[in-house]
């Protein structure tokens, strides 16, 4: 019988080798699955933790965790030793939109650790690196440290200060807002006069971040003189002066998005009636993120005049004006000096206050008028800082590379 030979193309065997590699590689990262009440019956059946990504397909974040970290051979490892791994996409219009919002997730990516009958464990939001997920999981395991030992030692009665800091503390670096102040609010009306104008229950205000027309913020605002004979006035006044005004603000961005700004006009009919000297600076503030041309739509260049004006008159008082009007205007433009505007705050602002914080506006404003070298400087400039630091400089590193890639693309 003869023998036939044959021959596999050359790019065919190379296909092979690359996609048996590529297979390889993601094998040795996080095994994920795509169902989560799978997830809890085998979490159940092998008596291991549910570890659940919370994503969207929008989150530049969530992508660095997916093609960086989870791919990991050290972060499989643990994970699939570990863990019953799931991944749920939150903008799906479907089960994953539902399941957000059970778990309250409100920020991308959360990581979050849930037992086998979906009761929450521990829950952070961010981006951690490889070692940094890994100790994560392990705080997690840890039921001397993770959140639900934490929630058992608040519904057993700790109210030991430094245990509350710690406490409320993890609840909103983990975007747990409404808990930390449904439950502050409730320990907040049990206390006593002279127990509620304390210093330590004002830190704990400050924490948790009571805001404007909250049973603690309007206990503040009444007794003002109380807290600041153990807080001091000033504290008291800047506290409350800051508080109102990013309440509104972001009271103000809400109604826009939803084209319905009555909250926001009626709760800014209370604060003028509270008679405060600020009233009139914080309304010319919002003004300017009010700017409409004579048909009612977003007028930028009218945006760009009122803010100029406004920083004129009050930028000075608040670097945390020329920061919000900057990023905003960013946001709203792109292209060859289109925001220009936004270029000059921010340069007006750095003259007077070179902080190191501020930089990254400066660099987001500057590659969004298609100023790429400048750009790349000042991208250069935070990563020397960060070094300095002991920061990391990966994220700015990524962020001059792709300045340079946008020069290449769009080069005016």
């Amino acid at each position: 019988m003869k023998r036939r030979s044959f021959f596999l193309p050359y790019n065919f065997i190379l296909t092979m080798f690359v996609c048996s590699v590529a297979n390889a590689v993601q094998a040795q990262g996080i095994e994920f699955m795509h169902n989560l009440d799978s997830a809890f019956a085998k979490a159940k059946a092998e008596n291991k933790m549910v570890f659940v990504d919370f994503y969207t397909s929008w989150c530049g974040p969530c992508k660095v965790l997916a093609n960086e970290v989870f791919p990991q051979k050290q972060a499989g490892d643990y994970f699939n030793a570990n863990f019953i791994n799931c991944k749920v996409q939150c903008d799906d219009k479907g089960a994953g939109e539902i399941i957000g919002k059970k778990y309250n997730v409100n920020a991308y990516p959360t990581l979050m650790f849930l037992d086998g009958d979906g009761n929450t464990i521990h829950s952070t939001a961010g981006t951690p690196d490889c070692n940094g997920l890994i100790e994560l999981a392990k705080t997690a395991q840890d039921p001397n440290k993770n959140q639900l030992s934490m929630v058992h030692q608040w519904e057993s009665g700790n109210r030991d200060h430094a245990f509350m800091l710690k406490y409320f503390g993890e609840l909103i670096g983990s975007y747990r807002n409404q808990k930390a102040t449904t439950e502050f609010e409730a320990y907040f009306s049990q206390l006593d006069k002279k127990k509620k104008t304390t210093k330590e229950t004002f830190e704990l205000i400050q924490l948790v971040k009571s805001a404007p027309f909250s049973l603690p913020f309007e206990y503040i605002g009444a007794n003002k003189k109380a807290f600041g004979k153990t807080v001091g006035e000033a504290a008291i006044d800047s506290f409350i002066a800051k508080s109102y005004l990013w309440y509104f603000k972001g009271t103000q961005l809400s109604g826009q998005i939803n084209k319905d700004l009555s909250k926001f006009n009626a709760e800014m009919e209370q604060f003028k009636a509270k008679k405060y000297p600020y009233y009139q600076e914080y309304a010319e503030f919002y003004a300017v993120f009010d700017s409409k041309d004579s048909n009612g739509k977003d007028d930028i260049k009218e945006y760009m005049r009122r803010g100029t004006a406004f920083l004129e008159k009050y930028g000075k008082k608040n670097d945390s004006y020329a920061l919000s009007l900057s990023s905003m205007l960013g946001n709203w433009t792109g292209g060859k000096d289109k925001g220009a505007a936004g270029i000059q705050w921010m340069e007006d602002l750095l003259s007077r206050n070179r902080d190191p914080r501020f930089l990254n506006t400066y660099l987001y404003i500057l590659w969004r008028n298609h100023h790429w070298d400048k750009a790349i400087e000042v991208g250069n400039e935070i990563k020397e800082s960060l070094a300095r630091s002991g920061k990391e400089t990966g994220d700015i590193e990524k962020q001059i590379e792709q300045i340079k890639g946008y020069k290449v693309k769009y080069g005016d």
